[in-house]
């Protein structure tokens, strides 16, 4: 069993109060890891460590040419080096192989794109009224950022706040998620043989109400970045409301695709499957409401079913495994006890919702990927997220009702909209009160792209061509270009 301590301050430490959680693999339900169980003793030194190394280290005379070195450094490792971290997620979250081994891969390219982005960012004219004056805007770093990552895609994730927090001059505390730590682990393993100086990274591990608010309320933390739900989004703003302290919240969402009959139906079922039943639902962006225009709701289920039937669960180090397990118990338990009140509120299981027991994985935690119809607006299947293989279909008799539908929704995070018409495209991505609309297409993720949501989806967005920009602060410097006159001149006679 795999034993993992904090990361801070450039070496391993162990929890104040001696004590540890375990990691449960999904696949097999045994144990096969345990994490530090930190608290407000332990939340302190990481916040300490990384305000040192912000204030009195190297990394507080780097120019921001040597940061940015210090990312494409991070990033050659992480081309070479990332194999050795596919293990350690997967055995966290299940998430299946063939999916980690194209994110991972991938993971040096977010650290070059915040390198280069942040060589770009110099001081800026500002225009103003006043004559003799120039006025300039400085972007400066905020100090200690406290990076909190969800479990459904840890190690990339943290990629979208390490790379532009440390591009931008700050220090970094990142809090893994309890239920999947060990790939943010191992990545603060690579560091350690890197030259980022030590401090400047630093992971605490634990429960959120134990480690993970006295990072977010201690005294010198400057800004927070929170991937997760929308509940514990609310428990972050407040808590960091505390000391006025400015929040990035990427939360949950409930995302509609919109289906429409000129659409091309075969590349609109590859990508309403890819959204929903890919990471089995995990997503923030899932596509887990379906709006189908009337005359071809039939037809759209049957084949959806025919794609869904075919999948076969596994070990999730097996490249062949479609379908994985849910990432932990309690996300079991909470997709399957949503399933259980869909059906209580009538909605109809026209496939899927059982649990799975693979021969090879039998105490795993996996479950059918469902489809529900008859599916309506004020049932909770419809309303709430479900973070899991739950698709929830519903009928529109035309484009002004799917357009309602969709918007009916406490949360804004992504929609889909399936349609051959270019203008009609234009214009229902225009009416959808969501922080990204896909056209023909779903899912994908860019470095140059901003994520982030409207309503209850959150607020702020990372990536995208201010992503460094938002883990700054500006500075208005205001500089005299000729004699200032006296205010009291003399009075004349």
């Amino acid at each position: 069993m795999n034993t993992y301590e904090h990361f801070i301050d450039g070496d391993w430490s162990a929890p104040d109060a001696g004590a540890y959680l375990e990691s449960i693999d999904p696949a097999s339900g045994e144990t096969w890891a345990r994490f530090a169980r930190g608290n407000v003793r332990d939340a302190d030194a990481a916040v300490n460590a990384a305000h040192r190394a912000f204030n009195e280290g190297p990394w507080s005379t780097y120019s921001m040419r040597q940061r940015c070195d210090c990312l494409v450094e991070i990033a050659d490792l992480l081309e070479r080096r990332w194999p050795e971290l596919v293990e350690a997620e997967i055995r966290d979250n299940g998430k299946r192989i063939s999916e980690i081994n194209p994110q991972f891969g991938g993971l040096h390219s977010w650290y070059r794109y915040f390198a280069q982005q942040g060589r770009e960012i110099e001081p800026r004219r500002l225009s103003n009224q006043t004559p003799g004056v120039t006025n300039d805007a400085h972007y400066l770093p905020y100090g200690v950022v406290v990076a909190i990552t969800p479990w459904n895609s840890p190690l990339m994730i943290a990629a979208w706040k390490i790379g532009p927090a440390l591009a931008a001059g700050n220090t970094v505390v990142i809090k893994p998620s309890e239920f999947a730590s060990a790939s943010t682990l191992e990545f603060a393993r690579l560091l350690a043989e890197t030259s980022l100086p030590p401090g400047v990274v630093n992971v605490v591990t634990g429960f959120g109400h134990e480690v993970g608010e006295p990072l977010v309320t201690h005294q010198l933390t400057r800004k927070v970045s929170f991937t997760g739900s929308d509940f514990g989004g609310r428990k972050v703003a407040e808590a960091a409301a505390r000391n006025v302290i400015p929040v990035t919240l990427e939360l949950g969402g409930k995302s509609p695709q919109l289906l429409f009959a000129d659409a091309d139906l075969e590349s609109a079922i590859n990508g309403i499957v890819s959204g929903i039943f890919l990471s089995n639902g995990q997503t923030c962006v899932a596509g887990s409401r379906l709006i189908v225009e009337s005359s071809l709701h039939d037809e759209v289920v049957g084949r959806l079913i025919e794609r869904v039937i075919r999948l076969q669960a596994g070990d999730p180090l097996n490249p062949g495994t479609e379908i994985a397990p849910l990432a932990n118990r309690a996300q079991l338990d909470k997709v399957m006890s949503m399933i259980a009140t869909a059906r209580a509120e009538n909605a109809t299981c026209v496939f899927g919702g059982e649990r799975l027991y693979p021969e090879e994985r039998p105490n795993g935690f996996y479950l059918q990927p469902a489809i529900f119809t008859d599916v309506t607006p004020r049932m909770t299947l419809w309303r709430e997220e479900v973070f899991g293989p739950v698709l929830a279909v519903i009928r529109a008799a035309d484009e002004d009702e799917a357009v309602t539908l969709a918007n009916d929704s406490k949360y804004g995070l992504a929609a889909g909209v399936w349609t051959s018409d270019a203008e009609r495209a234009r214009r229902i991505a225009a009416q959808l009160e969501v922080g990204t609309v896909y056209i023909n297409h779903y899912r994908s993720v860019d470095p140059g792209s901003p994520i982030g949501g409207f309503k209850a989806s959150g607020y702020g967005r990372e990536l995208g061509p201010d992503a460094v920009r938002d883990f700054m602060q500006i500075k208005s410097v205001w500089f005299g270009t000729a004699p200032c006159a006296n205010p009291f001149p003399p009075q004349s006679g």
